[in-house]
């Protein structure tokens, strides 16, 4: 367990480092997309609850440090999707086009309400809302949906390091 949950660590924070740096000064994207949730997705999807809050926590800290945002804010948003998400591991399968696309479009909405309500409720912290009829919502939105497959593919490869436990030992418990 601790080996994956290393490997997840290094695998989020260089893939923050990516969205902040080099991402974010591409001129092209409207919006930068949103690759850690992708990650945290995946991640949350593979190995349920406890792993989805501990990676979800973990990418909103790094994101915390890397931007400008108020500290905190990105790990009670991300904490609270990767355990949503968790609770979806043993009836979720992560392979082929179509759950990826689906969780990530779950995911990005989500996101979105969780700002919109911490924005409400926390009316101090300056949290940039932009409502979903907006041109960097439907860019977001459309392409973490398209990424998503790609992204839940790349991280296949390395299922077996990153996974708790096997399916052949889900298997053999029951």
């Amino acid at each position: 367990m601790a080996k994956s949950i290393i490997v997840s660590t290094l695998i989020l924070f260089f893939t923050a480092i990516l969205e902040a740096s080099i991402f974010s000064n591409i001129s092209f994207f409207i919006v930068v997309p949103d690759f850690l949730l992708i990650c945290s997705i995946y991640f949350s999807l593979l190995n349920g609850k406890f792993y989805g809050e501990t990676t979800g926590f973990l990418s909103g800290l790094f994101l915390d440090f890397i931007t400008g945002v108020p500290l905190g804010l990105n790990c009670l948003l991300r904490t609270i999707l990767g355990y949503i998400f968790g609770l979806f591991s043993e009836t979720v399968i992560i392979s082929g086009i179509i759950m990826p696309v689906l969780s990530v479009g779950v995911g990005t909405l989500a996101k979105r309400l969780l700002l919109i309500l911490i924005g409400i409720l926390f009316p101090g912290c300056n949290v940039s809302i932009y409502g979903f009829v907006s041109t960097q919502f439907l860019f977001e939105f459309c392409a973490n949906v398209i990424l998503a497959p790609f992204i839940f593919f790349m991280l296949g490869y390395a299922k077996n390091v990153l996974a708790i436990s096997t399916t052949k030992d889900k298997i053999d418990n029951v």
